[in-house]
């Protein structure tokens, strides 16, 4: 479990935010580039980690969004990539709801989710190559002993990030979300 704001990277149009209440940690990160609709990657913040156990790692975003005027699909989502030698899912694929492809975890990739100023738990198809029907799950083949650099950049402003969660596939999705960690 990695906390948002506790990365060395600059924040750059990333800012320290404590205003939603139910963050944890110290504060959560906002991104205050691009329009709340869209945007390049900017503002990378890297977050490195080793793995002690090998096998399929789900990747879990703690996050928020807002919503802007009547629109509920806006500041909703930023870029992912990993870093380091790994493998895609069991069953890569171009279709939705597929794993995501080895490319496709590699490259800077939307990843949406999050409520109106109210942190949520985002994972499963939430990877987005362009389209409506057109979602992946980003999952991992990760190797134990080996270090990995998930790269977490700006896309759409007032989009909030306040925990990342590596999740094993042996444990469960929701006692992954609601434990404590130290």
């Amino acid at each position: 479990l990695l906390e948002a704001e506790e990365t060395e990277s600059p924040l750059d149009k990333w800012v320290k935010k404590t205003e939603i209440s139910d963050f944890s940690g110290q504060s959560y990160l906002e991104f205050t580039g691009n329009t709340p609709t869209n945007g390049p990657a900017k503002s990378p913040l890297k977050y490195q980690f080793k793995i002690h156990r090998g096998g399929l790692y789900f990747l879990h975003l703690r996050c928020a969004r807002e919503t802007v005027g009547d629109r509920n699909d806006l500041a909703n989502d930023g870029y992912v990539r990993l870093e380091g030698d790994f493998g895609p899912g069991p069953n890569p694929g171009d279709t939705h709801g597929a794993d995501a492809p080895l490319d496709l975890l590699k490259e800077n990739t939307k990843f949406f989710g999050g409520n109106d100023k109210k942190f949520v738990w985002a994972s499963g198809n939430r990877l987005d190559p362009g389209g409506h029907n057109n979602k992946r799950v980003a999952v991992y083949s990760l190797k134990a002993g080996e270090t990995y650099t998930l790269v977490l950049s700006g896309r759409s402003q007032l989009f909030k990030v306040d925990q990342i969660l590596f999740r094993h596939a042996d444990v469960d999705k929701k006692k992954a979300e609601t434990s404590k960690f130290d």
